[in-house]
């Protein structure tokens, strides 16, 4: 496996590449984490067939912030990344803020994305309703009062996996050692937009998931027109390390079967 920089208009991000001849999977990782948060997700998929990358946005674990008048997007960060591995189309999965990168690049780039798979994600389209039901959920009145492991991992999990948690805090609290960067997206991601989007889209969510619950993705599914979704009982909103036999398990089958349509 390699791991190093990409060298990229503005700055250099850093990723992992596992290499091989299979489809890429490109892996897109939440804003608290990094591209080290896929412990549980890169040797399943590469013993499955698929060449694995994952990176680190810009302030992440490694990857340098590049000047402060140009802080680029992330969509455009996404996409020379894949300009720079010569991948000319991926199977893209995000998780939560990576869900939302993940977006917006198959709506700016719907050629470059083989499949979408979204982690817990809330999207975020500029549309009146989702913002409404986005408030009715009520964490932003609490996210800087309690911890990112009360918010992001489910309470089975915390009770039941103290070795989890403390791992899950570590790395968050090393991918942003070197600071937070606010970057746009650079995509204006509308319901018409998603309504277009012909991709094959997986939804997964976690049942216990407090930013991103089981109604907040129906509401998303019901403007994408080639979409599955799967809920995973007691999990949290990080259900890819929560839950990640049954993650990887519902992953691989929509991988399969989007392969064979």
């Amino acid at each position: 496996m390699f791991e190093g920089f990409a060298e990229i208009a503005s700055t250099r991000l850093w990723y992992w590449d596992t290499g091989g001849s299979g489809e890429a999977v490109i892996l897109c990782h939440p804003a608290s984490q990094s591209c080290q948060i896929w412990e549980y997700q890169r040797d399943v998929l590469v013993d499955a067939g698929f060449r694995v990358i994952a990176y680190s946005r810009r302030g992440h674990y490694r990857s340098e912030w590049g000047a402060a008048e140009d802080p680029g997007t992330t969509v455009d960060d996404l996409l020379a990344l894949v300009d720079y591995l010569n991948i000319g189309r991926a199977h893209v999965l995000g998780a939560a803020a990576g869900g939302i990168t993940a977006t917006g690049f198959a709506v700016a780039h719907s050629d470059r994305v083989a499949t979408l798979i979204l982690a817990g994600t809330i999207v975020a389209p500029a549309e009146d309703d989702w913002r409404a039901l986005y408030g009715r959920l009520g964490i932003q009145e609490v996210r800087d009062a309690v911890s990112t492991e009360f918010l992001e991992l489910g309470p089975t999990y915390r009770a039941s996996n103290p070795e989890g948690v403390k791992r899950f805090a570590e790395l968050g609290k090393w991918s942003l050692a070197a600071g937070s960067l606010k970057q746009p997206l650079g995509v204006n991601v509308s319901w018409a937009d998603l309504e277009q989007l012909v991709t094959p889209t997986l939804l997964v969510t976690g049942e216990a998931d407090l930013f991103a619950p089981p109604p907040l993705q129906s509401l998303v599914a019901g403007h994408l027109r080639n979409h599955h979704i799967e809920k995973i009982r007691e999990a949290g909103h990080a259900a890819y390390w929560e839950a990640p036999k049954t993650f990887n398990a519902i992953v691989l089958n929509f991988l399969a079967t989007a392969s064979e349509s």
